[in-house]
């Protein structure tokens, strides 16, 4: 009998083990994490893969993600005969202890259930379509993106307005427009705008106004807290010129570079560090035009020549982008260098400015100065990939702008849009 007892214990051992096993949360948690970091990298990538080839983008929203795991044990006494055993008897039964189906079973099951539904909602389009405003700009700025960079992604378009001269425009839409000017005397580019805010130092400075029980809705600026009626104030921002962000530009690279950029220049680096443009000046006052509504475009004022009584004011404008145009101007360089795009016979391409029809090549980050990198078929390792008709793409390991620029665009996504229009991952993979 004392087997039977011994059985019996390790039943009711394997019973109480049973009862400790539990699915640990960090594991699951570990898993849907990653799955959809992967997933909101592939979704970005898949879109920026369409815009290059003219394809509409798509954005779908997983709402929730629920994983369960059901593990069910089961352990039953076996059945056994009690009694003296009676061998001639006619019996199917002849053993003391008879093991069943319903003595001891396992079942385990896993499951990840996700709800997923379209992002082609009124909110999205209307935050996605916006054109980005200074305060976001400023967001980038402050988190230690290039600024170089940040023109490039964020800005449409230049405008200039010289005294006795019509408007000039430089629009970068390769392979028809590089954004070089006719019109202008030194047959400037979009590109060489590009390197002149960088080397000149042009930031955005923020003023917040203090609330006040009387104060009106400003046109000109926005809430500091986010609300029409936030007790913290109004937040104002312009664009200016920072002589330490100036010299820490300068500093990174060639001295050439930057005596190049001083000639495509109307005005002395030195002169915009000493007009009301310049950060923190005490005569920027935007509380006192708080009324007049800010316009779509981000203008900079200033005199050529400070100690003139008459002297014209230069203007520049800056169009900026919207977040879709973001998506559209990376597709476009993925393009040209998919397809290795030459100017078009509409381009106009200045003979001394020859640099304007390469590819963009950031000259203030050292680390990865290519501004987006992206190769086909590629056999090793890739930050993240995808595939469309003609093929795999990816993005190599060693590509840290490109990296950045994925960060960006999530960020700048879930700022453009509504909170309920936020996520921007189409597939969920769960990796077991």
């Amino acid at each position: 009998m004392w087997w039977r007892v011994l059985l019996v214990g390790a039943l009711l051992a394997g019973a109480l083990g049973a009862c400790a096993v539990v699915d640990p949360v960090d594991n699951r948690y570990d898993t849907v994490s990653r799955s959809l970091a992967k997933a909101r990298n592939e979704s970005i990538f898949l879109n920026l893969v369409r815009a290059s080839h003219d394809y509409p983008l798509s954005f779908t929203v997983v709402s929730n993600v629920t994983p369960s795991l059901t593990n069910t044990t089961s352990l039953a006494l076996p059945s056994f005969l009690l009694g003296p055993r009676f061998p001639a008897l006619p019996t199917t039964v002849d053993r003391d202890v008879v093991f069943g189906n319903t003595t001891a079973g396992n079942t385990t099951a896993v499951s990840t259930n996700f709800s997923v539904s379209t992002q082609e909602t009124s909110a999205f389009y209307q935050g996605f379509l916006k054109p980005i405003d200074l305060q976001t700009l400023a967001y980038f700025i402050r988190q230690g993106y290039s600024r170089e960079l940040l023109f490039w992604l964020f800005t449409d378009s230049f405008t200039l307005s010289l005294p006795g001269h019509p408007p000039l425009g430089y629009h970068y839409s390769p392979p028809d427009d590089y954004g070089c000017s006719q019109l202008d005397p030194k047959h400037r580019c979009f590109i060489d705008w590009v390197h002149n805010a960088a080397y000149t130092g042009l930031t955005v400075e923020e003023k917040t106004e203090e609330a006040s029980a009387s104060r009106s809705p400003p046109k000109g600026g926005t809430d500091a807290g986010g609300g029409g009626s936030s007790p913290k104030g109004t937040s104002y921002a312009r664009f200016c010129f920072s002589p330490v962000l100036a010299q820490q530009a300068a500093s990174s690279v060639a001295p050439a570079l930057v005596a190049e950029a001083q000639s495509n220049l109307d005005v002395q680096r030195s002169m915009l560090f000493t007009s009301p443009l310049t950060c923190g000046s005490d005569s920027w006052t935007p509380e006192q035009t708080k009324d007049t509504a800010q316009p779509d475009i981000l203008p900079l004022t200033f005199s050529p020549n400070k100690n003139a009584a008459n002297a014209t004011p230069i203007s520049f404008t800056i169009t900026p982008r919207s977040a879709y145009g973001v998506f559209i101007f990376l597709g476009t360089l993925m393009k040209m260098q998919r397809e290795h795009l030459a100017p078009s016979r509409y381009a106009f391409i200045p003979p001394n400015r020859p640099y304007a029809a390469e590819p963009p090549v950031l000259e203030t980050v050292h680390e990865d100065p290519a501004l987006i990198s992206v190769v086909q078929n590629l056999g090793g390792e890739c930050f993240v990939h995808t595939w469309f008709e003609d093929g795999d793409y990816c993005v190599p390991e060693q590509a840290a702008t490109t990296k950045r620029i994925f960060s960006l665009l999530a960020q700048l996504i879930a700022i453009q849009t509504a909170a309920a229009d936020l996520s921007i991952t189409p597939v969920v993979r769960v990796i077991q």
